[in-house]
């Protein structure tokens, strides 16, 4: 009994501490821009506010052309991501390299297809290339 219940405890701690370990998965920020993004690049489990979307794999929204969406995970490893971003009006599309930068910021890399834009004032402006975004909270 005892050697089952040790069992028990060591595999739901190796199950946490590998849920633990999803380093594609939360909430971050771009001040200057002003954009939140929401990803979980594991499960297709995130709604959009304000779209009558089920779920997706994350989105973006601020000061940008519209709101942009991550319809499809195309590969994804410890070393990053590419992933196929959507806007709200589904008139352009292109493909994001999602990656991590050495101080912990992600950073998502326009790779093909229409630029995503922000907006100051009343302009569209190029987004920096990469677009660095902080972990919310830090």
């Amino acid at each position: 009994m005892t050697r089952r219940l040790l069992t028990l405890v060591v595999t739901l701690a190796l199950c946490l501490a590998a849920r633990g370990q999803q380093p594609f998965k939360g909430l971050f920020t771009n001040e200057q821009f002003a954009i939140r993004c929401q990803i979980n690049l594991y499960e297709e489990d995130i709604p959009v506010p304000g779209m009558e979307l089920d779920s997706c794999y994350g989105y973006m929204q601020g000061r940008l052309n519209g709101t942009w969406v991550f319809l499809k995970v195309k590969a994804l490893d410890d070393e990053g991501a590419l992933v196929r971003a959507a806007n709200d009006k589904g008139s352009d599309a292109q493909d994001v390299r999602i990656t991590y930068d050495e101080d912990g910021r992600l950073l998502l890399r326009q790779v093909d297809g229409t630029a995503i834009k922000g907006v100051e004032g009343k302009k569209y402006v190029k987004l920096p290339k990469p677009l660095p975004l902080q972990p919310l909270g830090k």
